[in-house]
Protein backbone atom coordinates (compact mmCIF):
# COMPACT_ATOMS: atom_id res chain seq x y z
CA UNK A 1 0.00 0.00 0.00
CA UNK A 2 1.70 3.53 -1.06
CA UNK A 3 2.48 5.81 2.05
CA UNK A 4 0.18 8.63 2.72
CA UNK A 5 2.09 11.70 2.75
CA UNK A 6 -0.66 13.79 4.71
CA UNK A 7 -0.30 17.72 5.48
CA UNK A 8 -1.00 19.55 8.88
CA UNK A 9 -0.28 23.02 7.59
CA UNK A 10 -2.98 24.64 6.28
CA UNK A 11 -0.46 26.73 4.05
CA UNK A 12 0.71 23.81 2.65
CA UNK A 13 -2.18 22.50 1.31
CA UNK A 14 -3.52 25.63 0.08
CA UNK A 15 0.08 25.43 -1.91
CA UNK A 16 -0.38 22.04 -3.40
CA UNK A 17 -3.88 22.83 -4.01
CA UNK A 18 -3.16 25.76 -6.14
CA UNK A 19 0.00 24.04 -7.86
CA UNK A 20 -2.48 21.69 -9.22
CA UNK A 21 -4.64 24.67 -10.22
CA UNK A 22 -1.71 26.25 -11.81
CA UNK A 23 -0.44 23.30 -13.84
CA UNK A 24 -4.22 23.06 -15.41
CA UNK A 25 -4.78 26.51 -16.00
CA UNK A 26 -1.44 26.38 -18.38
CA UNK A 27 -2.78 23.83 -20.06
CA UNK A 28 -0.72 20.58 -18.69
CA UNK A 29 -1.71 16.97 -19.12
CA UNK A 30 -3.67 15.36 -16.90
CA UNK A 31 -1.70 12.97 -15.49
CA UNK A 32 0.81 15.82 -14.68
CA UNK A 33 -1.98 17.60 -13.24
CA UNK A 34 -2.63 14.65 -10.93
CA UNK A 35 0.95 13.27 -9.97
CA UNK A 36 2.86 16.38 -9.72
CA UNK A 37 1.03 17.80 -6.62
CA UNK A 38 1.08 14.33 -5.06
CA UNK A 39 5.65 14.52 -5.36
CA UNK A 40 5.22 17.99 -3.94
CA UNK A 41 3.27 16.67 -1.22
CA UNK A 42 5.85 14.46 -0.54
CA UNK A 43 8.26 16.96 -0.26
CA UNK A 44 6.22 19.79 2.06
CA UNK A 45 5.02 16.70 4.74
CA UNK A 46 9.21 16.43 4.70
CA UNK A 47 9.61 19.67 5.46
CA UNK A 48 7.22 19.22 8.31
CA UNK A 49 8.83 16.82 9.70
CA UNK A 50 11.84 18.49 9.80
CA UNK A 51 10.32 21.61 11.55
CA UNK A 52 9.58 24.01 8.77
CA UNK A 53 5.63 24.16 8.33
CA UNK A 54 5.89 27.32 6.52
CA UNK A 55 6.60 28.60 3.00
CA UNK A 56 9.05 31.46 4.56
CA UNK A 57 11.11 28.83 6.63
CA UNK A 58 12.29 27.40 3.24
CA UNK A 59 15.81 27.85 1.65
CA UNK A 60 16.95 26.87 -1.25
CA UNK A 61 18.80 24.20 -0.06
CA UNK A 62 15.92 21.94 1.32
CA UNK A 63 14.91 21.22 -2.17
CA UNK A 64 18.62 19.71 -2.73
CA UNK A 65 18.63 18.12 0.66
CA UNK A 66 15.00 16.43 -0.24
CA UNK A 67 16.11 15.03 -3.85
CA UNK A 68 19.35 13.62 -2.28
CA UNK A 69 17.27 12.08 0.78
CA UNK A 70 14.91 10.46 -2.36
CA UNK A 71 17.86 9.39 -4.12
CA UNK A 72 18.57 6.81 -1.15
CA UNK A 73 14.77 5.78 -0.90
CA UNK A 74 13.85 2.17 -1.57
CA UNK A 75 10.57 1.87 -3.86
CA UNK A 76 7.84 -0.11 -1.43
CA UNK A 77 7.33 -2.60 -4.61
CA UNK A 78 10.13 -3.31 -6.29
CA UNK A 79 12.30 -3.44 -3.31
CA UNK A 80 15.23 -1.31 -5.64
CA UNK A 81 16.28 2.08 -5.60
CA UNK A 82 14.49 4.98 -7.60
CA UNK A 83 15.50 5.33 -11.11
CA UNK A 84 17.31 8.00 -12.57
CA UNK A 85 13.83 8.84 -14.64
CA UNK A 86 11.40 8.45 -11.44
CA UNK A 87 13.79 10.93 -9.19
CA UNK A 88 13.29 13.21 -12.47
CA UNK A 89 9.70 13.53 -11.76
CA UNK A 90 10.40 14.91 -8.10
CA UNK A 91 12.86 17.09 -9.50
CA UNK A 92 10.07 18.31 -12.43
CA UNK A 93 7.72 19.04 -9.58
CA UNK A 94 9.95 21.45 -7.34
CA UNK A 95 11.46 23.21 -10.37
CA UNK A 96 8.04 23.72 -11.35
CA UNK A 97 6.36 24.46 -8.11
CA UNK A 98 9.44 27.02 -7.29
CA UNK A 99 8.17 28.54 -10.55
CA UNK A 100 4.47 28.62 -9.13
CA UNK A 101 5.72 30.61 -6.36
CA UNK A 102 7.46 33.05 -7.61
CA UNK A 103 5.26 33.88 -10.44
CA UNK A 104 2.54 34.23 -7.94
CA UNK A 105 4.38 36.67 -5.72
CA UNK A 106 4.89 34.20 -2.70
CA UNK A 107 8.38 34.03 -2.23
CA UNK A 108 11.75 35.16 -4.02
CA UNK A 109 13.53 31.89 -3.42
CA UNK A 110 15.36 29.92 -6.24
CA UNK A 111 15.62 26.36 -6.22
CA UNK A 112 19.13 25.01 -8.01
CA UNK A 113 17.96 21.47 -9.53
CA UNK A 114 19.26 19.99 -12.68
CA UNK A 115 17.75 16.74 -13.78
CA UNK A 116 19.18 13.11 -13.86
CA UNK A 117 21.11 11.74 -16.57
CA UNK A 118 18.49 8.86 -17.42
CA UNK A 119 20.47 6.73 -20.15
CA UNK A 120 17.45 4.43 -20.21
CA UNK A 121 16.19 3.17 -23.57
CA UNK A 122 12.53 4.73 -23.63
CA UNK A 123 10.06 2.99 -25.44
CA UNK A 124 9.04 3.90 -29.05
CA UNK A 125 4.90 4.56 -29.27
CA UNK A 126 2.66 5.74 -31.55
CA UNK A 127 0.37 8.99 -32.17
CA UNK A 128 -3.25 8.37 -32.55
CA UNK A 129 -3.02 8.99 -36.32
CA UNK A 130 -0.37 6.46 -37.01
CA UNK A 131 -1.95 3.80 -35.49
CA UNK A 132 -4.92 5.20 -37.76
CA UNK A 133 -2.45 4.22 -40.45
CA UNK A 134 -1.81 0.73 -39.48
CA UNK A 135 -6.00 -0.03 -39.73
CA UNK A 136 -5.86 2.13 -42.64
CA UNK A 137 -3.26 -0.01 -44.40
CA UNK A 138 -5.12 -2.91 -43.72
CA UNK A 139 -7.32 -5.09 -46.48
CA UNK A 140 -10.62 -6.12 -46.87
CA UNK A 141 -10.58 -9.55 -47.28
CA UNK A 142 -10.20 -12.35 -44.61
CA UNK A 143 -6.58 -11.70 -43.78
CA UNK A 144 -8.00 -8.03 -43.15
CA UNK A 145 -11.09 -9.64 -40.77
CA UNK A 146 -7.49 -11.39 -38.72
CA UNK A 147 -5.33 -7.89 -38.96
CA UNK A 148 -8.20 -5.76 -37.08
CA UNK A 149 -8.83 -8.27 -34.13
CA UNK A 150 -4.74 -8.71 -33.97
CA UNK A 151 -4.23 -4.82 -33.52
CA UNK A 152 -7.64 -5.00 -31.20
CA UNK A 153 -5.62 -7.63 -29.19
CA UNK A 154 -2.07 -5.82 -29.37
CA UNK A 155 -3.03 -2.49 -29.62
CA UNK A 156 -6.55 -2.25 -27.88
CA UNK A 157 -6.30 -4.60 -25.38
CA UNK A 158 -2.30 -4.10 -24.67
CA UNK A 159 -1.27 -8.01 -24.40
CA UNK A 160 1.90 -9.35 -24.34
CA UNK A 161 2.93 -10.90 -27.97
CA UNK A 162 3.26 -14.48 -25.95
CA UNK A 163 -0.10 -13.74 -24.51
CA UNK A 164 -2.10 -12.80 -27.56
CA UNK A 165 -0.29 -15.71 -29.35
CA UNK A 166 -2.30 -17.91 -26.62
CA UNK A 167 -5.37 -16.61 -26.66
CA UNK A 168 -8.05 -19.27 -27.34
CA UNK A 169 -11.81 -18.75 -28.19
CA UNK A 170 -13.15 -19.80 -24.66
CA UNK A 171 -10.49 -16.69 -23.69
CA UNK A 172 -13.13 -14.39 -25.11
CA UNK A 173 -15.93 -14.00 -22.97
CA UNK A 174 -18.34 -11.98 -25.67
CA UNK A 175 -21.16 -11.38 -23.02
CA UNK A 176 -18.84 -9.82 -20.48
CA UNK A 177 -16.59 -7.86 -23.37
CA UNK A 178 -13.23 -9.30 -21.33
CA UNK A 179 -9.98 -11.00 -22.55
CA UNK A 180 -9.32 -13.35 -20.09
CA UNK A 181 -4.92 -13.83 -20.07
CA UNK A 182 -4.18 -16.93 -18.83
CA UNK A 183 -0.65 -17.21 -19.50
CA UNK A 184 0.69 -13.33 -18.35
CA UNK A 185 3.71 -12.72 -17.09
CA UNK A 186 5.11 -14.94 -14.01
CA UNK A 187 2.22 -16.75 -14.52
CA UNK A 188 -0.39 -14.17 -13.47
CA UNK A 189 -3.81 -14.31 -14.88
CA UNK A 190 -5.63 -10.73 -15.05
CA UNK A 191 -9.04 -9.79 -17.25
CA UNK A 192 -8.65 -7.12 -20.15
CA UNK A 193 -12.02 -5.37 -21.19
CA UNK A 194 -12.38 -5.05 -25.06
CA UNK A 195 -13.77 -1.92 -25.24
CA UNK A 196 -15.90 -0.40 -28.25
CA UNK A 197 -14.41 -1.04 -31.85
CA UNK A 198 -12.12 -3.55 -30.29
CA UNK A 199 -14.97 -5.67 -29.38
CA UNK A 200 -16.64 -5.30 -32.55
CA UNK A 201 -13.40 -6.27 -34.47
CA UNK A 202 -12.74 -9.03 -32.25
CA UNK A 203 -16.22 -10.51 -32.56
CA UNK A 204 -16.38 -10.52 -36.81
CA UNK A 205 -13.14 -12.37 -36.41
CA UNK A 206 -14.29 -15.36 -34.33
CA UNK A 207 -17.95 -14.87 -36.26
CA UNK A 208 -16.83 -14.58 -39.90
CA UNK A 209 -12.88 -14.46 -40.35
CA UNK A 210 -11.64 -17.31 -38.38
CA UNK A 211 -14.08 -20.13 -39.64
CA UNK A 212 -12.98 -19.34 -42.97
CA UNK A 213 -9.31 -20.35 -42.16
CA UNK A 214 -9.35 -22.99 -39.92
CA UNK A 215 -8.85 -26.19 -41.28
CA UNK A 216 -9.16 -28.89 -38.22
CA UNK A 217 -9.76 -28.97 -34.58
CA UNK A 218 -8.39 -26.40 -32.49
CA UNK A 219 -9.62 -23.24 -30.17
CA UNK A 220 -6.62 -20.65 -30.35
CA UNK A 221 -7.91 -17.51 -31.45
CA UNK A 222 -5.69 -16.96 -34.87
CA UNK A 223 -5.45 -19.39 -37.38
CA UNK A 224 -3.05 -18.88 -40.19
CA UNK A 225 -4.16 -18.60 -44.07
CA UNK A 226 -3.50 -21.97 -45.84
CA UNK A 227 -2.02 -23.70 -42.98
CA UNK A 228 -5.40 -24.05 -40.79
CA UNK A 229 -3.32 -23.90 -37.76
CA UNK A 230 -2.93 -21.51 -34.72
CA UNK A 231 -0.42 -18.95 -35.46
CA UNK A 232 3.00 -18.98 -33.25
CA UNK A 233 4.78 -15.73 -32.02
CA UNK A 234 6.94 -14.99 -34.81
CA UNK A 235 4.59 -15.56 -37.29
CA UNK A 236 2.17 -12.71 -35.34
CA UNK A 237 4.96 -10.45 -34.76
CA UNK A 238 5.95 -10.56 -38.73
CA UNK A 239 2.21 -9.82 -39.53
CA UNK A 240 2.51 -6.73 -37.51
CA UNK A 241 5.91 -5.91 -39.12
CA UNK A 242 3.95 -6.43 -42.19
CA UNK A 243 1.23 -3.91 -41.41
CA UNK A 244 4.23 -1.27 -40.38
CA UNK A 245 5.44 -1.37 -43.73
CA UNK A 246 2.69 -1.19 -45.82
CA UNK A 247 1.71 1.66 -43.68
CA UNK A 248 4.71 3.57 -44.32
CA UNK A 249 5.75 4.12 -40.63
CA UNK A 250 9.41 4.81 -40.30
CA UNK A 251 9.60 3.80 -36.56
CA UNK A 252 11.12 0.75 -35.11
CA UNK A 253 7.43 -0.97 -34.42
CA UNK A 254 6.36 -4.40 -32.91
CA UNK A 255 3.61 -5.60 -30.89
CA UNK A 256 4.89 -4.41 -28.10
CA UNK A 257 5.17 -0.88 -28.97
CA UNK A 258 1.30 -1.00 -29.78
CA UNK A 259 1.27 -1.97 -25.75
CA UNK A 260 2.93 1.28 -24.77
CA UNK A 261 1.59 2.87 -27.42
CA UNK A 262 -1.98 2.20 -25.70
CA UNK A 263 -0.78 2.52 -22.29
CA UNK A 264 0.91 6.35 -23.34
CA UNK A 265 -3.13 6.44 -25.06
CA UNK A 266 -4.82 5.84 -21.53
CA UNK A 267 -2.24 8.36 -19.25
CA UNK A 268 -2.91 11.27 -21.84
CA UNK A 269 -6.83 10.32 -20.90
CA UNK A 270 -6.63 10.53 -17.46
CA UNK A 271 -6.47 7.01 -16.32
CA UNK A 272 -4.76 6.59 -13.13
CA UNK A 273 -1.33 5.06 -13.19
CA UNK A 274 -2.72 2.15 -10.92
CA UNK A 275 -5.39 1.12 -13.40
CA UNK A 276 -3.11 1.05 -15.85
CA UNK A 277 -0.70 -1.49 -14.03
CA UNK A 278 -3.51 -3.62 -13.75
CA UNK A 279 -4.45 -3.25 -17.43
CA UNK A 280 -1.38 -3.99 -18.28
CA UNK A 281 -0.13 -7.41 -15.82
CA UNK A 282 2.43 -5.22 -14.30
CA UNK A 283 3.13 -6.01 -10.65
CA UNK A 284 3.41 -3.00 -9.01
CA UNK A 285 2.92 0.21 -10.11
CA UNK A 286 6.77 1.59 -10.70
CA UNK A 287 6.82 -0.64 -13.78
CA UNK A 288 3.93 1.57 -15.22
CA UNK A 289 6.05 4.95 -14.60
CA UNK A 290 7.91 4.03 -17.26
CA UNK A 291 5.12 5.24 -19.47
CA UNK A 292 4.78 8.87 -17.68
CA UNK A 293 8.18 10.45 -19.09
CA UNK A 294 5.88 10.69 -22.58
CA UNK A 295 2.76 12.96 -21.63
CA UNK A 296 4.26 14.63 -18.63
CA UNK A 297 4.47 17.62 -20.60
CA UNK A 298 2.20 20.74 -21.40
CA UNK A 299 -0.16 19.82 -24.25
CA UNK A 300 0.27 21.48 -27.46
CA UNK A 301 2.97 22.85 -26.05
CA UNK A 302 6.55 21.12 -27.54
Amino acid sequence: MDTIYGLHSAEYQLLQKGFGEWLQTLGYAPVTVTSLPRLLQEFLHYQEQGGKPSLVALQAADASAFIEMIKLKIGPRSGRGYSAGHINKYIQALKLFNQYIRETGRTGIGFTLALLDDRRNKPDWLTSREVQRMYEAISDDVLGIRDRAMLAVYYGCGLRLSEGAALTLPDIIEDRRLVYVRQGKGYKERYVPMAGRNYQEIQLYIAEGRPQLVQGPTDRLFIGAGTGKPLDRQSLYIRVKRLVSVAGLTKRISTHTLRHSIATHLLQNGMKLERIAEFLGHSCVDSTQLYTHLVNEKINHP
